[in-house]
């Protein structure tokens, strides 16, 4: 396209582009305040804003300090009426489109939870989970730690002692933080587990 490509990539991998509180789009905006580019290269408009309104913002702080936006998979677009009226309608799609997938999660969650089924997360200490289902499966050789945990409770053993002994038997911690050693507030939590 004749231009000269900046070094520097934009990508802010794990943000959500409902946001305009991004690292890299917060660096982007510095090289363009600062005249350091004078066209941005974009895949998708969704890889810049799913805010209809964050998009406006954005868009203006580009024409203000003369940057172009290219668009890969909407070229063509420029800085007529008709176009400004195209990138609104594709911004509004991309919000659109974001406000689906978070109402389509949120009903998978409630369907889930109303036929008493797991939604994920942590697989507390002595279950797994089912590759396919998600839902929880007992862990025997944990299982039968939790118990012993239970009855160490019952006679009175502080949760700092249990974690001791745990520590001590090379027991471990629920899922996300196996293989740490067992913290008596950790303890607590497998304790107050309402699967237990």
């Amino acid at each position: 396209m004749g231009c000269v490509v900046v070094e520097e990539r934009f990508d802010d991998e794990g943000y959500s582009g409902t946001t305009l509180d991004r690292p890299a789009l917060h660096r982007l905006l510095s090289v363009v305040r600062s005249g350091g580019i004078e066209q941005l290269v974009i895949h998708r408009l969704d890889r810049l804003s799913r805010n209809l309104r964050h998009f406006v913002t954005l868009f203006e702080e580009l024409r203000d300090h003369n940057v172009t936006l290219a668009i890969v998979t909407a070229q063509g677009l420029g800085e007529a009426a008709l176009d400004k009226f195209m990138l609104s309608i594709l911004a509004s799609f991309a919000e659109f489109e974001r406000d689906l997938a978070a109402s389509r999660i949120a009903e998978a969650r409630a369907h889930l939870k109303a036929h008493g089924r797991r939604i994920a997360g942590a697989v507390p200490f002595g279950y797994e989970a089912d590759r396919h289902t998600k839902q929880l499966i007992v862990c025997d050789e944990e299982a039968q730690a939790v118990v012993r945990m239970f009855r160490w409770a019952e006679s009175g053993v502080t949760p700092l002692v249990i974690a001791g002994y745990a520590n001590a038997l090379r027991w471990i911690t629920e899922a996300g933080i196996r293989g740490l050693p067992v913290r008596y507030w950790r303890f607590s939590r497998i304790m107050s587990t309402p699967v237990w």
